[in-house]
């Protein structure tokens, strides 16, 4: 296979994304030490070259896949091909599996997730309680949190905001978010998150820091909104043993199913802004019997 091969099955595939592009060009540019010969090599020998070249499943199935893509373009068998992906098809699962059950086995219960919110509010730690609270009870992402607290009388907020906004009222907190990693599908998300501990969390809060809505730009986090490549680390610093918003998500995901709760989940998925079933496949750690 040339270069002007390559050239032509991206140009006469012109409904392939820019990512998928650069990922094509990557995963072919691996062929190198085989000059790119993936037209002209017989299957066996792709297969071999990518069994050494590749070091993981997930890497395999990559090169493989492009290999399949690109020979099915130009209408060369790929009967070999197509048997050797369900092979790695099959390990990977069996891999992605184990470590799940390995997952599970290391992280806490939502129990423990609940006891560890109420020691930071005891603690006075306000900031802590109000990111591990919201996290449970809403599965946000670290993005979500990037919240301005805002007085409930301040004007309407439009679905082009680029802000996510924490509103406080008397009996419960308001949670407006219009800059989350799923927006442009879901659009502008509101919640309404009931419990005086809240209510009192973030009170305390802006008590601390001797600042006055309305008055003030005021951030949850920081004294300013934070940067993506901030958030993490930010929130690991008030999660149960420094883990993830995904590892929040996983756990409370995990027990509902365990439970045959599908209103939650259902409830979740709308939250969170992801699809019910992509949700119960890359977040839930319990392997069925």
């Amino acid at each position: 296979m040339t270069e002007a091969d390559f050239e032509d099955f991206i140009m006469e595939n012109d409904h392939l994304s820019e990512r998928t592009i650069r990922a094509y060009h990557l995963q072919y540019s691996k062929f190198e030490d085989m000059n790119k010969n993936i037209l002209t090599q017989s299957q066996i020998n792709i297969i071999n070259y990518i069994e050494e070249k590749a070091t993981s499943m997930s890497a395999k199935l990559t090169m493989l896949n492009v290999a399949i893509v690109m020979r099915k373009h130009y209408e060369k068998d790929n009967k070999k091909l197509l048997n050797q992906k369900m092979l790695y098809d099959n390990e990977y699962r069996e891999q992605k599996n184990k470590s799940k059950e390995e997952k599970l086995s290391g992280l806490p219960s939502s129990k423990d997730l609940l006891a560890h919110e109420k020691k930071l509010y005891r603690e006075g730690n306000w900031v802590g309680y109000i990111v591990t609270n919201l996290m449970r009870q809403l599965n946000l992402r670290n993005k979500d949190l990037n919240l301005k607290i805002i007085a409930p009388t301040r004007k309407k907020i439009y679905a082009d905001d680029k802000t996510n906004y924490l509103v406080l009222r008397k009996r419960a907190v308001g949670i407006i978010r219009n800059d989350y990693k799923t927006a442009s599908t879901y659009g502008q998300k509101k919640d309404v998150v009931q419990g005086s501990r809240l209510v009192k969390a973030v009170q305390n809060l802006l008590n601390e820091r001797d600042v006055e809505l309305g008055d003030d730009d005021i951030y949850l986090l920081s004294s300013k909104k934070l940067q993506q490549d901030s958030l993490a680390k930010k929130i690991r610093s008030y999660t149960m043993n420094g883990l993830s918003e995904t590892d929040y998500n996983k756990i409370i995901v995990s027990e509902l199913v365990h439970l045959k709760d599908v209103k939650k989940l259902k409830s979740i998925s709308s939250s969170r802004g992801t699809s019910l079933e992509v949700l119960l496949n890359e977040y839930h750690l319990k392997l069925d019997d």
